[in-house]
């Protein structure tokens, strides 16, 4: 793949195609009549509240996840459409070679041999009926607007959707970057976001971190059980947040948001309990390098005997030019470890968590059912959600932590973090541990817990949390903090009793913590003096050490600060070498040239935009108000592009009786910029309010703006 053909010779595959007269490879022949009839099949209402979000009424399960996909392809079919080429593997039929070497990735994952093997068998009825119910949802829609729809798009499938789930899940616990780090030590990552969304890039991707915070009634100054959902994901994109309230008389009964292309709801609340999703990386990849065979390279030493690969071919449908397209074939290479690449500095096999897995729409059908923590942990339990962290609370004032992957059963005693010999078979792990293995923390008696992607060991204070010597360490836990851990520790534990507002303001904390790593360099640097320093950057640094650590929109020493800092950040993940001098150069002659000055406001350089419109925003890179920003090419002030999108705020009475507010990024309409609700919503974003989430009928009919059937 370093010397990926699709792109290499691109050009010449145009001149050749040319000599010899080659015709474009024509799309599936879809007969649009008969998915117009597909309405027929299902019995479902919609109705738009008064910012555009669909409440959707089902008689059937099947029902409601047919109006899901219909509404979320009313508001963004673009991106949802996107999505399935993706995870069909055919998105470089339509985008062109720049996407190819995504159609690689699902190849070599084996992702359409996982679904096609265990569709029928694995999968249950139920999700199976749902998934087809949501596919013939965007096919109703693209029917009805065939201007839209992309080649190859039309018929969706159920197996599509499941597809998605087996493709993009272990991204999120950075399969992809460990992936691509074996061909040149650069770990790519797939771009969520833009003209270059699904295709690898070497520029490094928004954040994607996320906290949640759940108070269990005897921690909360009325006695409710509180829980904060407040995942951080790219605002526009494939894994942007949707917003939708979900209803079927099958018991189907959530509220919350999804992914375009997931006909659930991922992380939200029903009657009885709710979870806030949050990203977590246990080491859940590992590198093999193998031994080939110097007489025959299609075969690898195992336990003393040399193994033959399988193989097979990856055909590649690439559009070069208009209407002409070619189909590439690239050889691909299976041991018993995993796919193995064939690269100049040896020959490596992987193997991941997840890997065949295509049972995550039965766990996540089980969560949203789910009535009690019993039936929750049931629901994890199925074992088919390859990462992700739930922070959980309850009707009946339970709270929870669950740092939930799929650990793979590794030997003891070897580093799993290094690559790792690739001829002793015992290495060739072949089951996950169980739910009970995994880090939890329940009902500790602090009454708090919280999680904002850091290490499961720090989830509450005192006891009942997780302490390290009780895991193996063949499981690759994190221990590592975050600012917005440490300032959830510091608020939380400061906090006596928590009230909604205590909660808003926590939730909305603008600072830096003096205990972060960061900051304690930073003042090191300062510590030292500015003797060292040319006189230019004499007055950048009076500035920067009169800064408070906070990122208010009117702070005039946040902006140099802050992206001065933000190198630091990031080298928890980079690991790179961070020379504050010379970021702090960088960021006053970036300052000079787009502001004139080093000192402008915060939220004149930290700005939400949408359409024409923009706003003044507080907050910054891993602050608990997470604002991630892209410089704007064109000049002036930097645009914000992931943290906070969608805001969840929950309550527990005494009784039991749930209610909830919450706030989108932008509002509903995902891409309509003609829509009222294209951002509605985002003036309440940047002021840090938000709106209710109506859970009744008669309320929502009450505040409807718009009532129909597909």
């Amino acid at each position: 793949m370093s010397k990926f053909r699709i792109i290499v010779f691109t050009s010449l595959v145009v001149a050749f195609a040319a000599l010899a007269n080659i015709i474009s490879t024509a799309p599936p022949n879809v007969e649009l009549s008969q998915l117009l009839q597909l309405g027929g099949k299902y019995d479902v209402r919609i109705i738009r509240d008064e910012f555009g979000v669909p409440h959707v009424y089902g008689k059937r399960d099947a029902d409601t996840a047919f109006g899901l996909a219909y509404a979320q392809a009313e508001d963004d079919f673009a991106t949802v459409q996107e999505v399935v080429l993706a995870t069909r593997g055919q998105l470089a039929a339509v985008r062109g070679p720049k996407a190819a070497k995504t159609d690689y990735l699902i190849r070599l994952m084996g992702v359409w041999e996982a679904v096609h093997a265990g569709y029928d068998t694995e999968l249950s009825q139920e999700a199976r009926d749902i998934a087809q119910a949501y596919a013939d949802g965007i096919n109703l829609y693209g029917a009805q607007n065939p201007d839209l729809v992309e080649d190859f798009t039309l018929p969706v499938s159920g197996k599509d959707l499941i597809a998605g789930f087996t493709f993009k899940l272990p991204l999120f616990y950075g399969f992809d970057a460990t992936l691509s780090a074996l061909f040149d030590e650069t770990p790519r990552e797939l771009a969520l976001q833009g003209d270059t969304a699904l295709t690898f890039t070497d520029k490094r991707q928004p954040e994607r971190g996320s906290q949640g915070v759940a108070i269990a009634p005897h921690k909360s100054s009325d006695g409710k059980t509180r829980l904060l959902i407040n995942s951080h994901q790219p605002l526009t994109g494939p894994v942007a947040w949707y917003e939708a309230r979900l209803h079927s008389e099958e018991g189907w009964d959530m509220a919350g948001a999804t992914f375009p292309g997931s006909p659930v709801i991922l992380h939200g609340h029903n009657r009885h309990l709710g979870w806030s999703s949050t990203v977590n990386k246990p080491d859940l990849v590992d590198v093999y390098q193998l031994t080939l065979n110097p007489e025959d390279d299609n075969q690898y030493l195992l336990d003393g005997q040399w193994v033959d690969f399988e193989t097979r071919s990856a055909e590649i449908l690439v559009r070069l030019l208009g209407p002409l397209r070619w189909t590439f074939s690239e050889p691909l290479y299976f041991s018993r470890h995993g796919p193995a690449l064939k690269l100049a500095h040896g020959t490596f096999a992987i193997r991941w968590a997840g890997m065949g897995e295509i049972r995550t729409l039965d766990q996540y059908l089980a969560l949203n059912k789910a009535s009690s923590m019993a039936e929750f942990e049931a629901a994890l339990a199925i074992g088919s959600q390859p990462s992700i962290n739930q922070v959980y609370a309850d009707a009946k004032g339970n709270i929870a932590h669950y740092y939930n992957a799929m650990f793979p059963k590794r030997v003891e005693g070897w580093d799993w973090q290094k690559d790792l010999p690739g001829d002793v078979s015992q290495l060739i792990w072949d089951a996950y541990r169980p739910f009970s293995d995994i880090p939890a923390t329940r009902n500790p008696d602090s009454g708090f817990v919280f999680n904002a992607n850091n290490s499961p060991y720090l989830s509450s204070v005192g006891p009942g949390q997780p302490q390290p010597e009780d895991y193996s360490p063949t499981m690759g836990i994190e221990t590592g903090v975050t600012n917005r851990a440490l300032r959830l520790k510091r608020l939380l534990s400061s906090a006596g009793k928590i009230s909604a507002d205590d909660l808003y303001r926590i939730k909305y904390d603008l600072f830096y913590d003096e205990d972060l790593d960061a900051v304690i360099q930073l003042k090191a640097f300062l510590a030292d003096g500015k003797q060292n320093l040319p006189t230019s950057l004499h007055a950048a640094f009076d500035l920067l050490a009169s800064w408070d650590l906070s990122t208010g929109r009117n702070n005039r020493a946040a902006a140099l600060a802050v992206l001065t800092l933000t190198p630091l950040i990031d080298s928890r993940h980079t690991r790179d070498e961070v020379d504050i001098a010379q970021e702090l150069q960088k960021t006053e002659e970036y300052l000079k040239t787009r502001f004139s000055r080093i000192d402008p406001l915060y939220g004149d350089v930290m700005r939400h935009h949408r359409g024409a419109d923009s706003w003044p925003l507080d907050g910054g890179p891993d602050i608990l108000r997470a604002v991630y920003t892209d410089d704007n090419p064109e000049g002036g002030s930097r645009h914000n592009v992931a943290g906070d999108s969608y805001i969840m705020f929950v309550e527990w009475d005494k009784n039991g009786k749930v209610s909830s507010r919450s706030i989108h990024n932008f509002g509903s309409a995902t891409l309509d910029a003609s829509s009222p609700h294209y951002a509605d919503q985002a003036p309440l974003f940047v002021e840090q309010q938000d709106r209710p989430v109506r859970l009744d009928l008669e309320d929502v009919l009450a505040h409807a703006s718009r009532d129909y059937r597909p």
